[in-house]
């Protein structure tokens, strides 16, 4: 019996490969902010997302409890580390997972990937475990002292 596939948002069942692979049916990875490819005329599934560049989060990232979950205004567009989601407080998966997302919305995919690692150990596993907020200017400043172009 293969394992049935569903939605991490709603729930509901994947069945296009595409959307399996991305964890996100097609209106819930849009609400998440997430992009989704489907390859030259939609035949390759595996094809991995173009870079992706800045995305608008406001002055701050921003990480919190809400109800006891962890909650922040990253869209989780990247899926590499932690596909059940972000973490802080840390330094394992779901935080790296956190920092990618979270730098290459400030400074774009291509800039982020070198640096998202360092970036986690400096500010996201740095977090405590209630949250808190990183100042956008702050990352960027942090970003071009570490040779990137913003």
């Amino acid at each position: 019996m293969s394992e049935v596939s569903r939605c991490k948002r709603c729930g509901r069942t994947l069945k296009n490969p595409v959307y399996v692979e991305v964890g996100y049916g097609k209106v819930c990875a849009a609400k998440e902010g997430i992009v989704v490819h489907k390859g030259d005329k939609g035949t390759d599934h595996n094809r991995k997302a173009d870079m992706l560049g800045p995305c608008n989060i406001g002055p701050a990232i921003v990480c919190r409890m809400e109800n006891g979950e962890m909650v922040t205004n990253i869209p989780h567009r990247i899926v590499r580390h932690s596909p059940t989601g972000f973490a802080w407080g840390y330094g394992g998966s779901g935080p790296a997972e956190l920092a990618l997302n979270a730098l290459s919305c400030v400074i774009g995919q291509e800039q982020a990937e070198p640096l998202y690692q360092k970036f986690k150990a400096e500010f996201i596993a740095t977090l405590p475990e209630a949250g808190g907020t990183i100042s956008v200017q702050a990352v960027k400043e942090w970003a071009r002292e570490h040779g990137a172009r913003v």
